[in-house]
């Protein structure tokens, strides 16, 4: 299905390349290593394997689905100092703080986006990474980077009319940087990523919601209205 990336994902078998294929840990449900692949791999990737945040990195990830909050999860992996989530539902922001936000910011309570992240990183932030594609969430991205900071667009889709170039990128000497499925190896990355999740350091089932394969519409009703952050459907066996 195209609005599913094309992936024909509603099929109880699939053929594979073996290149294509990764070995995981038998004691691990699969409802729990499907995600990683794709969305969970995108955001905690972009932070470990692009950003090589470490513990003096301060990051913002503006967007708080399954996208941002594994970049949440990525980055507090990594042992980040400063992590805060940007977003408008208040309740997954306070799970963005479970997960390892330090701090949080409702975009719908405040008028300057970027003045509330230097108002806790007074210099800005060292990354910021947008899961939206809406161009004002962009814009205050690159707006609350420090000088010489790296901002991280992974939505797929999304444009900015404008900004200033010369004031928001040139002058503060600041990086945008196009990347893609986190630059993973899922053949390594992805196991680890399990191993992170059995020891208890990537919760990545606290983003995740399953439903029988019957209940596909109101997956898609729950994902829509946020109810749900990462719907996983379980196709019965025969």
């Amino acid at each position: 299905m195209s609005m599913f990336f094309g992936q024909s994902s509603f099929a109880t078998y699939s053929v594979a390349n073996a290149a294509s294929v990764c070995k995981v840990d038998d004691d691990v449900d699969l409802g729990i290593v499907a995600p990683l692949g794709c969305g969970v791999q995108t955001g905690a990737g972009a932070m470990i394997n692009v950003a090589h945040v470490d513990e003096t990195s301060a990051v913002a990830v503006f967007g708080c689905g399954a996208v941002g909050m594994s970049a949440i999860m990525g980055a507090a992996v990594a042992g980040a100092k400063v992590i805060i989530a940007v977003g408008g539902n208040s309740k997954s922001l306070a799970l963005a703080r479970e997960l390892g936000a330090t701090h949080a910011i409702n975009r719908k309570e405040v008028d300057d986006v970027p003045a509330a992240v230097h108002a806790i990183c007074p210099a800005g932030v060292d990354v910021t990474l947008d899961t939206s594609g809406n161009q004002y969430m962009m814009v205050n991205a690159i707006r609350s980077l420090k000088f010489h900071g790296t901002f991280l667009p992974v939505a797929a889709a999304g444009c900015i009319d404008h900004f200033d170039v010369g004031g928001d990128i040139m002058m503060p000497m600041r990086t945008m940087k196009g990347t893609c499925e986190g630059e993973s190896d899922p053949k390594t990355f992805v196991p680890q990523m399990v191993r992170w999740y059995k020891e208890g350091r990537f919760p990545v089932d606290k983003i995740l919601s399953f439903y029988d394969f019957s209940e596909i519409d109101k997956a898609l009703e729950d994902t829509s209205s946020g109810k749900a952050i990462k719907a996983v459907l379980r196709i019965s066996k025969q």
